[in-house]
């Protein structure tokens, strides 16, 4: 059986950086429907691109290296949001056009802005966390839901899932009050931020749709239990 191939008009002088985008891109949807990092080959990914599999060596030199730029983008994207809801004050997402929203969510009814102060800073973060995963649930499942290849433990520090969490500790860290009485804030953290990734896990885990309000009014109770007094 002969293997079908889209051949991609060729670049022109000055596109690589396009050509780039679009094996990111492209990447990214393999992993993201097969689940595992194992079964994505550069020649799927040049496949579904329309190149040929050399054309990929000249932007990443293995698989490992194109698994990670996606990996980390995919970080990065969250991060910047969440900041931009903590700066802003906002506690709902902003509609992009290249955002994937889930058609299993319900919507929850628009609400005044509060004044912003570093704890609703904090709760708009919450907020855009869990609009973030509903409207982008492949991306989503790109950064929580692959399996990956298994490497060496040494190798953790540099993983981007740690600028998710230097996000959390910089809006704690924002809080008036005296915490000393607390444990330390990357532990306040990253209770906080596991909490907020199980309530939304499990709401987009089950085969019915979600309820966006009920989603971020559990949101709020977490906030209340674990940033009170």
């Amino acid at each position: 059986m002969t293997e079908t191939f889209k051949r991609r008009a060729p670049s022109q002088w000055g596109e690589g950086g396009a050509l780039k985008e679009e094996i990111l891109a492209a990447a990214a949807r393999l992993l993201a429907e097969s689940g595992r990092e194992e079964a994505l080959s550069l020649r799927a990914v040049a496949r579904e691109v329309g190149i040929a599999a050399p054309s990929v060596y000249l932007h990443f030199k293995d698989r490992s290296e194109l698994v990670a730029t996606v990996t980390r983008r995919a970080y990065e994207k969250l991060v910047a949001e969440l900041r931009e809801a903590r700066d802003g004050g906002t506690s709902h997402s902003t509609h992009s056009p290249h955002s994937t929203h889930s058609p299993h969510a319900t919507h929850a009814p628009h609400t005044p802005r509060a004044p912003h102060t570093p704890r609703t800073a904090l709760r708009a973060m919450a907020h855009r966390y869990c609009t973030f995963a509903l409207e982008n649930p492949r991306r989503f499942r790109l950064m929580f839901g692959v399996e990956r290849i298994v490497g060496p433990r040494e190798d953790s520090p540099r993983h981007p899932v740690w600028l998710v969490l230097g996000a959390w500790e910089e809006a704690l860290a924002a809080l008036p009050g005296d915490r000393s009485g607390q444990v330390s804030a990357g532990q306040d953290a990253l209770l906080l931020w596991s909490a907020l990734h199980g309530i939304v896990t499990i709401a987009m885990a089950l085969p019915y749709e979600v309820d966006r309000h009920g989603l971020i009014q559990r949101a709020d109770d977490l906030l209340e239990r674990i940033v009170a007094g």
